[in-house]
Protein backbone atom coordinates (compact mmCIF):
# COMPACT_ATOMS: atom_id res chain seq x y z
CA UNK A 1 0.00 0.00 0.00
CA UNK A 2 1.02 3.68 -0.37
CA UNK A 3 3.46 4.93 2.38
CA UNK A 4 4.93 1.68 2.99
CA UNK A 5 1.59 0.07 5.26
CA UNK A 6 0.80 -3.40 5.53
CA UNK A 7 -1.67 -4.15 3.16
CA UNK A 8 -4.28 -5.73 5.57
CA UNK A 9 -6.07 -8.61 5.07
CA UNK A 10 -9.28 -7.12 3.56
CA UNK A 11 -10.40 -3.59 2.66
CA UNK A 12 -13.28 -2.01 1.30
CA UNK A 13 -13.96 -0.95 -2.18
CA UNK A 14 -13.89 2.93 -1.04
CA UNK A 15 -10.56 2.29 -0.13
CA UNK A 16 -9.87 0.26 -2.98
CA UNK A 17 -10.51 3.63 -5.07
CA UNK A 18 -8.61 5.70 -2.65
CA UNK A 19 -5.68 3.84 -3.39
CA UNK A 20 -6.24 3.96 -6.94
CA UNK A 21 -7.12 7.63 -6.62
CA UNK A 22 -10.03 7.29 -9.21
CA UNK A 23 -13.82 7.66 -8.32
CA UNK A 24 -15.90 4.83 -7.60
CA UNK A 25 -17.99 4.96 -10.69
CA UNK A 26 -15.05 5.34 -12.90
CA UNK A 27 -13.10 1.71 -10.91
CA UNK A 28 -16.49 0.31 -11.63
CA UNK A 29 -16.47 0.38 -15.00
CA UNK A 30 -13.12 -0.45 -14.83
CA UNK A 31 -13.90 -3.70 -13.25
CA UNK A 32 -16.79 -4.41 -15.48
CA UNK A 33 -13.91 -4.03 -18.30
CA UNK A 34 -12.11 -6.42 -16.75
CA UNK A 35 -9.53 -3.84 -15.52
CA UNK A 36 -9.23 -4.77 -12.06
CA UNK A 37 -10.78 -7.58 -10.33
CA UNK A 38 -14.36 -7.73 -8.90
CA UNK A 39 -14.59 -7.54 -5.00
CA UNK A 40 -15.59 -10.62 -2.97
CA UNK A 41 -19.08 -10.57 -0.91
CA UNK A 42 -18.56 -11.13 2.43
CA UNK A 43 -21.57 -13.55 3.95
CA UNK A 44 -23.88 -10.18 4.28
CA UNK A 45 -23.14 -9.27 0.76
CA UNK A 46 -20.66 -6.81 1.59
CA UNK A 47 -18.01 -6.46 -1.05
CA UNK A 48 -14.29 -6.11 0.00
CA UNK A 49 -10.76 -6.96 -1.35
CA UNK A 50 -8.05 -9.71 0.28
CA UNK A 51 -4.69 -8.73 0.26
CA UNK A 52 -3.75 -10.25 -2.74
CA UNK A 53 -6.55 -8.33 -5.14
CA UNK A 54 -5.17 -5.24 -3.66
CA UNK A 55 -1.91 -5.88 -4.65
CA UNK A 56 -2.75 -7.28 -8.07
CA UNK A 57 -4.95 -3.92 -8.56
CA UNK A 58 -2.41 -1.20 -7.54
CA UNK A 59 -0.20 -3.47 -10.12
CA UNK A 60 -2.35 -2.76 -12.70
CA UNK A 61 -2.50 1.04 -11.91
CA UNK A 62 1.21 0.90 -11.76
CA UNK A 63 2.23 -0.99 -15.00
CA UNK A 64 -0.94 -0.54 -17.15
CA UNK A 65 -1.38 -3.83 -17.68
CA UNK A 66 -4.74 -5.61 -16.62
CA UNK A 67 -5.19 -8.73 -14.16
CA UNK A 68 -6.19 -10.53 -17.67
CA UNK A 69 -2.85 -9.57 -19.31
CA UNK A 70 -4.11 -6.56 -21.79
CA UNK A 71 -2.39 -2.97 -21.70
CA UNK A 72 -4.43 -0.17 -20.16
CA UNK A 73 -3.98 3.48 -19.98
CA UNK A 74 -5.44 5.36 -17.27
CA UNK A 75 -6.27 9.66 -17.07
CA UNK A 76 -4.05 10.98 -14.97
CA UNK A 77 -5.73 14.35 -13.54
CA UNK A 78 -3.69 17.68 -14.14
CA UNK A 79 -3.49 19.42 -11.61
CA UNK A 80 -0.80 22.03 -12.59
CA UNK A 81 -3.33 24.65 -13.88
CA UNK A 82 -4.54 27.77 -11.67
CA UNK A 83 -7.06 27.70 -9.38
CA UNK A 84 -9.08 30.43 -8.84
CA UNK A 85 -9.60 31.15 -5.13
CA UNK A 86 -12.49 33.06 -3.57
CA UNK A 87 -10.94 35.63 -2.05
CA UNK A 88 -12.72 38.55 0.60
CA UNK A 89 -12.93 41.35 -2.53
CA UNK A 90 -15.00 38.66 -4.59
CA UNK A 91 -18.00 38.29 -2.26
CA UNK A 92 -20.51 40.73 -1.86
CA UNK A 93 -21.12 43.35 0.85
CA UNK A 94 -24.60 43.33 2.16
CA UNK A 95 -23.95 46.05 4.75
CA UNK A 96 -26.25 48.37 3.50
CA UNK A 97 -28.92 45.22 2.37
CA UNK A 98 -28.38 44.18 5.98
CA UNK A 99 -29.18 47.84 7.57
CA UNK A 100 -32.01 48.47 4.87
CA UNK A 101 -33.76 45.15 6.19
CA UNK A 102 -33.02 46.16 9.69
CA UNK A 103 -35.11 49.70 9.20
CA UNK A 104 -37.54 47.53 7.68
CA UNK A 105 -38.12 45.14 10.94
CA UNK A 106 -36.10 42.27 10.25
CA UNK A 107 -33.58 43.02 13.33
CA UNK A 108 -32.48 39.62 13.67
CA UNK A 109 -31.42 39.14 10.35
CA UNK A 110 -28.09 37.16 9.84
CA UNK A 111 -25.27 37.88 7.03
CA UNK A 112 -25.84 34.68 6.14
CA UNK A 113 -29.79 34.83 5.55
CA UNK A 114 -28.90 37.75 3.70
CA UNK A 115 -26.45 36.14 1.12
CA UNK A 116 -28.54 33.39 1.06
CA UNK A 117 -31.69 35.27 -0.30
CA UNK A 118 -29.70 37.33 -2.44
CA UNK A 119 -28.34 34.85 -4.30
CA UNK A 120 -31.74 32.98 -4.12
CA UNK A 121 -33.72 36.22 -5.65
CA UNK A 122 -30.70 37.12 -8.24
CA UNK A 123 -28.89 33.92 -9.25
CA UNK A 124 -26.78 36.25 -11.57
CA UNK A 125 -26.04 38.44 -8.90
CA UNK A 126 -27.39 42.05 -7.33
CA UNK A 127 -24.47 44.41 -9.12
CA UNK A 128 -26.78 45.93 -12.22
CA UNK A 129 -30.21 45.69 -9.84
CA UNK A 130 -31.81 48.89 -8.37
CA UNK A 131 -31.23 48.14 -4.54
CA UNK A 132 -34.70 49.19 -4.13
CA UNK A 133 -35.91 46.24 -5.72
CA UNK A 134 -32.83 44.43 -4.27
CA UNK A 135 -33.90 45.54 -1.06
CA UNK A 136 -37.82 44.43 -1.68
CA UNK A 137 -37.14 40.76 -3.01
CA UNK A 138 -34.87 39.70 -0.55
CA UNK A 139 -37.08 41.03 2.15
CA UNK A 140 -40.15 39.54 0.77
CA UNK A 141 -37.61 35.68 0.50
CA UNK A 142 -37.23 36.29 3.77
CA UNK A 143 -40.62 37.25 5.41
CA UNK A 144 -41.81 34.13 3.37
CA UNK A 145 -39.13 31.81 4.81
CA UNK A 146 -40.06 33.02 8.27
CA UNK A 147 -37.09 35.12 9.13
CA UNK A 148 -38.44 37.57 11.48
Amino acid sequence: MKNNEPIKAAITVSKMCSLLNMGRSQFYAHVRKGTFHPPKRLSNGRPYYDASQVDDNLRTRDLGVTVSGEYVLFYERCDDRPRIKPTPACQPDHKELINGLQALGLSSVTTKQVADAATNCFPKGTANEDENEVLRAVFRHLKRAGVA
